[in-house]
């Protein structure tokens, strides 16, 4: 009985010291895109909302299928992440291969009218594999 305890036990023991774990991590390798919108303009399919289309070539399907899409919009040297709420004014965005659309509207539902209305925007593109 002892034997075939003590070969139980050196089996476990050879089992558990032979596995061996490998963590493989790649140093990350975002791009980052810095640019420009263009102005609002009225959203035909909504009356309360505004949109801009950047032109984003490095939008591939790869980030479709596999990364990531982050935005951000700048305010006085300061970047806010998207979707955000800036002066009432409510920002979200949503992307396709090559373009970037970013939509703007009254956090209360209103229709923005006169300064409400966003103009051109800085805005930060990060594209994370």
């Amino acid at each position: 009985m002892k034997k075939i305890l003590t070969l139980i036990c050196c089996t476990i023991v050879l089992a558990a010291t032979s596995c061996k774990k490998e963590y493989v991590t790649t140093s990350p390798s975002a791009t980052t895109i810095f640019d420009t919108t263009p102005a609002f303009v009225h959203d035909t399919t909504d009356p309360n909302r505004y949109t801009t289309t950047l032109s984003v070539p490095e939008i591939t399907d790869y980030y479709n299928n596999h990364g990531a899409v982050l935005v951000y919009l700048e305010d006085n040297g300061t970047f806010e992440q998207l979707p955000d709420v800036y002066g009432g004014v409510s920002y979200r965005f949503v992307y396709e291969t090559g373009k970037l659309y970013i939509d703007a509207q009254n956090a209360d539902g209103s229709v923005p009218t006169g300064p409400g209305i966003p103009g051109p925007l800085k805005v930060k593109i990060v594209l994370v594999p």
